[in-house]
């Protein structure tokens, strides 16, 4: 399972780092572009500037195809159950910090180990807890 979930991360981070060196590309051959109607200049620095319009069209498909819809996440199944790890996390973690250190337990606090032992047989037997 491990490896399954990191051949999946570790595709989904090439393509976010394809997508970001794509990106540079048409941004550096905008800027080009942009110059070059500037210095010409008249009409024909509309057909100079076309192809800008062009690259920003092919980056925004490139950008939902790898990253997605913005607000499409939330309507999916897996949002909802990313959400409660999420939630759950953050409710351990503030738990995790209201507890008291072990050493500040009085010893009826603790269970012993015999108590535990005990427990675990009564487990074992399908005996009832209460």
């Amino acid at each position: 399972m491990y490896e399954e979930i990191k051949s999946k991360a570790e595709k989904k981070v090439e393509e976010k780092k394809g997508f970001y060196i794509v990106a540079m590309i048409f941004l550096g051959v905008s800027i080009i572009l942009g110059i070059l109607s500037t210095v010409i200049g008249g009409p024909a620095a509309f057909w100079i500037r076309f192809p800008i319009i062009v690259l920003a069209l092919v980056l925004a498909a490139m950008y939902f195809a790898i990253f997605g819809f913005p607000f499409s996440r939330v309507l999916s199944a897996s949002w909802e159950q990313e959400e409660l790890e999420k939630e759950m996390y953050r409710l351990y973690q503030q738990k995790k910090g209201a507890l008291p250190p072990p050493e500040d337990l009085s010893e009826e606090d603790r269970l012993e180990l015999k108590e535990l032992e005990r427990l675990k047989r009564k487990w074992e037997d399908g005996s009832d807890f209460v």
